[in-house]
């Protein structure tokens, strides 16, 4: 591949996709950038654009990929000629379908602002490859794309809608396990200490989450929990300075937080029993839990104990909730509805001295000095 006067020369292999006229092939990703351009679409300035808004942080987060990876793989990238006088295509023998694909970057140039190839896919990708950016070096290394040809712009547009419907989200959960499949249990302890915590909860059969959790693949049953949610709930439980997060050592955490979700069940038992009932092992009412958790266990470890046995009457000290579906908390939803969850049970634990913040609140506001 060489780029003299401005001329990048690749060679491909001339084709059909699902009716789509295309050159497919390999080519430097600096070069992928500069022959091709965004159309982000705007409301006011640019209404008929295709693409969504460029994400600054999914744009360095693929260029510290690339660059940094040596073994590493990119799904290839989808561009699409708008100019067709910036192309040539010959074709160098049997069978007739391989050929030079030859594309002038000076022509383009001189096109813009108008885009003369289009990205239908992999704006973030190239977005910093081509070296225009300070602090972001020209991306040398080959990756394969894919070029339509003779497409009108409805058809680009279509062509775009159906790439980004077709594609089905990876679960959160299979790559949290994929994660702790390849980090190994001392990189995860460091690195990544609270997914390490959320999938022992479920391998441990001391755990009340021991075989309920779901960590991608075939999804056994519904009543599962997803492993990316409760990471996430002890994520919140260690999200503000407690006695628990000042605890040198994960292995003490790990118990700590283990006795609390056993005090948990044994506040709520019937929670286990039939979860799809109840919301304590759902959505904001398992992250409430987890908010809860460090309430619960920062009291506990005040008063020097940690046990399963005195969480659960810290718990217990508080009113008796209705934890169902139609109860207490129904329609509580997100990080937010979780908070609420937390701060509306704390108002009616009892502390050490037998009363409730509820009523120490009463019993300040009705203080006349």
């Amino acid at each position: 591949m060489s780029k003299p006067n401005d001329i990048v020369t690749v060679p491909v292999i001339q084709g059909q996709v699902l009716g789509v006229n295309v050159y497919r092939g390999y080519a430097r990703l600096r070069d992928l950038a500069d022959m091709s351009q965004a159309d982000i679409y705007d409301p006011k300035t640019n209404p008929t654009g295709t693409q969504r808004d460029l994400s600054p942080k999914h744009a360095k987060d693929a260029y510290d990929y690339v660059t940094s990876k040596d073994l590493g793989f990119w799904p290839e990238v989808f561009l699409c000629t708008r100019n067709s006088s910036v192309i040539a295509y010959e074709s160098i023998g049997t069978p007739n379908n391989f050929g030079i694909l030859k594309v002038d970057l000076s022509k383009i140039r001189a096109a813009r602002p108008k885009i003369a190839i289009s990205r239908v896919d992999g704006n973030h990708r190239l977005h910093y490859a081509d070296g225009a950016t300070e602090g972001y070096p020209p991306v040398e290394k080959l990756s394969s794309f894919c070029l339509a040809i003779g497409l009108t712009m409805d058809e680009e547009i279509t062509l775009f809608r159906d790439i980004n419907n077709n594609q089905r989200r990876m679960s959160t959960s299979h790559l949290d396990n994929v994660e702790v499949r390849l980090s190994g249990e001392e990189l995860l302890k460091r690195q990544a200490p609270y997914l390490y915590i959320a999938k022992r909860l479920g391998d441990d059969t001391e755990s009340p989450f021991q075989g309920r959790l779901y960590d991608g693949g075939k999804k056994a049953a519904q009543s599962l929990i997803p492993l990316r949610t409760l990471k996430t709930g002890i994520e919140y439980m260690f999200a503000r300075p407690t006695k628990l997060t000042a605890l040198p050592d994960i292995e003490a955490k790990y118990k700590i937080v283990r006795n609390y979700f056993n005090a948990v069940k044994k506040w709520v038992p019937e929670a286990w029993v039939d979860p799809k009932k109840y919301l304590v092992l759902r959505g904001a009412g398992l992250w409430g839990i987890c908010f809860l958790g460090a309430e619960i266990i920062d009291q506990a470890l005040g008063r020097g104990q940690y046990s399963v046995e005195s969480m659960v009457k810290i718990l217990k000290s508080g009113r008796n909730w209705d934890w169902t579906s139609e109860g207490a908390f129904q329609g509580f939803s997100g990080r937010g509805g979780a908070s609420k969850i937390r701060d509306l049970i704390v108002a009616e634990l009892a502390d050490e001295s037998g009363a409730s913040i509820k009523e120490l609140y009463s019993k300040i506001m009705s203080d006349g000095n």
